[in-house]
């Protein structure tokens, strides 16, 4: 719901292309020729940026990692939410060896909790670019606690707590502003750990995806009361996400009541004037812009529109109207393949996370979370799906 975003241009210099059979031929001759290849290149060590990285976010206070891979090749993977993990990655880094070579691509995810906000740092650098572009870029994407669905919990009850909170004046601005000042606390760091870099920041904003038939059809699905699910997580994301659902908190955590929220919000902006502001995108589930709070549409073709009552017991009611038959599912339900490719990767557990290589697999500790000889069960040739 809430996003911002650095944006870090890391030391590199312009690379040169490789000669061409009849270049390298003529050049022998004295011939001469253009070789800029109009890409640049990092000129620091994967050590250095893992280090400098590690820095910055201890010193913001974000220390709580989810993963951390090298070419799409597991260094630390955290599969049991474990606390405040952050020196670990260089740990484990130091026992792989991945960081002493040149490198294509790192990818850093990290996780930081308030009493009000859930916020996901979605860190990702390339060794090589186009010319002018940024090497290094950090999606922030942040929930509000409040928001989430309550054990006990009506499908009524719930509605009305997400209308209630919308009415209130500027209720969604508390959130934007503790964003912004943990992108700007994220950003100062950075740029005072890793040498020579220029960071940049992108102010905090609210997105609000508008459900589309698939979405809301899967409301009859939902439970409530006892019966209320609570989010799954996973440290190795899926990757069947398309359009608006390509974030973080979508990849790293299942709850299958947040579409249900972000209906009552979207329904609380269209029919009782709640979040109007230009801080507030609605975008569809494809990710094509809406309307912002600012110009909400007084009239609109939405199949959402008055789609869900209520009975007397509290429970959900959508109109037969709306089905899913048409649309593609954006959340696998099994066997969901993730960025983790299996056949390079594999295992070695650490105290209380893990931390993996391209060799053999073995396990040290009785916590260790992604190896297959591990107490707790999971294992690292089964980390993706749900």
């Amino acid at each position: 719901m809430y996003k911002a975003k650095l944006i870090v241009d890391l030391p590199s210099v312009e690379a040169n292309r490789s000669m061409g059979p009849l270049e390298w031929l003529r050049s022998l001759f004295g011939a001469k020729f253009d070789l800029r290849s109009g890409t640049e290149e990092v000129t620091v060590g994967a050590l250095s940026l893992a280090e400098g990285l590690v820095q910055a976010f201890g010193k913001a206070g974000v220390t709580d990692v989810i993963s951390f891979l090298v070419d799409k090749r597991v260094v630390y993977l955290d599969s049991n939410e474990v606390a405040n993990d952050l020196p670990l990655i260089l740990e484990a880094a130091q026992r792989t060896g991945l960081l002493a070579m040149p490198f294509k691509e790192m990818h850093l995810v990290l996780a930081h909790r308030t009493a009000t906000m859930h916020t996901l740092f979605d860190c990702a650098i390339t060794g090589k670019v186009a010319l002018g572009e940024a090497e290094m870029t950090v999606a922030l994407s942040s929930r509000l606690v409040d928001l989430q669905i309550r054990k006990g919990e009506s499908a009524q009850a719930y509605a009305e707590r997400i209308k209630a909170f919308a009415a209130e004046p500027d209720s969604f601005d508390p959130g934007r502003r503790e964003l912004d000042d943990l992108g700007a606390r994220v950003c100062e760091a950075l740029s005072a750990s890793l040498v020579g870099a220029k960071v940049r920041r992108e102010p905090a904003s609210i997105e609000v995806i508008r459900p589309g038939a698939r979405q809301i059809a899967k409301f009859r699905a939902l439970k409530f009361g006892d019966s209320v699910s609570t989010p799954v997580y996973r440290a190795v994301p899926t990757t069947q996400r398309s359009g608006a659902y390509i974030d973080p908190f979508y990849c790293h955590y299942h709850d299958p009541y947040y579409d249900y929220m972000s209906y009552m919000l979207v329904d609380s902006m269209m029919h009782h004037q709640a979040w109007h502001s230009a801080h507030v995108s609605v975008v569809e589930p494809e990710g094509r812009h809406l309307f912002t709070g600012a110009h909400v549409p007084a009239d609109d073709s939405w199949i959402g529109r008055d789609a869900i009552t209520f009975d007397s017991a509290g429970d959900a009611i959508v109109n037969d109207s709306v089905t899913r038959n048409h649309d593609h599912s954006t959340w696998s339900s099994s066997d969901s393949p993730s960025w983790l490719d299996h056949s390079s990767s594999s295992c070695s557990s650490s105290d209380s996370s893990s931390s993996c290589s391209s060799s053999s697999c073995s396990s040290s500790s009785s916590c260790g979370s992604s190896c297959s000889s591990s107490s707790c069960g999971s294992s690292c040739s089964s980390c993706g799906g749900d």
